[in-house]
């Protein structure tokens, strides 16, 4: 084997690394860009399920709609991208849609339409931010 076939092969070497190294960071951004629209989506749907309890007929309904929310909310809870302004927002929604869930089981209805209708205002909130 002669010098100009072994730095081919190294430079070849070279240059699959780079390309690996390329796409790997292509793959990281694009996950980190998914991260963002998945915190988003949550929220939104958490938004969409604290409406569906403001005007539900029942309590058990009022219930199921703050759960679902709840567990929307929770999930973006756990992501990095919130600062702590989202954060207490964030906090207070939850806790409103605990005590919704709380009222809704007990059929409480106006209670717990109220905390349901206090979790999306803060929702909102952290839209605005």
């Amino acid at each position: 084997m002669n010098i100009n076939n072994v730095m081919k092969s190294k430079s070849f070497f070279k240059m699959r690394q780079i390309i690996k190294i390329f796409y790997l960071n292509i793959l990281i951004l694009s996950f980190l860009s998914l991260s963002g629209c998945w915190t988003e989506k949550h929220l939104l749907q958490a938004i969409k399920y604290s409406e569906a309890s403001v005007i539900a007929d029942d309590g058990a309904a009022i219930a199921k709609h703050s759960t679902t929310a709840r567990i929307h909310a929770l999930l973006v809870q756990n992501q990095n991208y919130i600062s702590s302004a989202e954060g207490i927002h964030l906090a207070i929604a939850i806790i409103s849609l605990e005590q919704a869930i709380e009222h809704g089981k007990h059929e409480a209805h106006d209670s717990a339409r109220k905390s349901a209708r206090i979790a999306a205002a803060h929702f909102k909130e952290i839209t605005k931010y």
